[in-house]
């Protein structure tokens, strides 16, 4: 058992986590301010905005979630545009 610094760690910055700071986001700890952050573009979450990867215990916005997990592959000529008319 630790002497000091014994609870649980903030998976950001590794530092205690005590319960009045604490947000919980995939299976891991963070502190409320500062830590609670996208990990791509460090823009600031809360419980509607975040998005989590519990693979390697990482929390993203969502639009840097879509972007790094999301589908890929379809691009251009896969609209509307790109339908012909066969003409009957």
């Amino acid at each position: 058992m630790p002497q000091f610094g014994g609870g649980k760690k903030c998976g950001r910055c590794d530092k205690s986590v005590y319960a009045n700071e604490e947000i919980i986001a995939a299976g891991t700890s963070f502190h409320k301010r500062g830590c609670f952050t996208c990990r791509d573009c460090n823009k600031s979450l809360d419980s509607k905005t975040v998005a989590e990867r519990k693979e390697n215990n990482e929390i993203y916005c969502k639009a840097c979630y879509g972007r790094s997990f999301g589908p890929k592959g379809y691009g251009y000529g896969g609209g509307a545009g790109a339908l012909t008319n066969t003409g009957i």
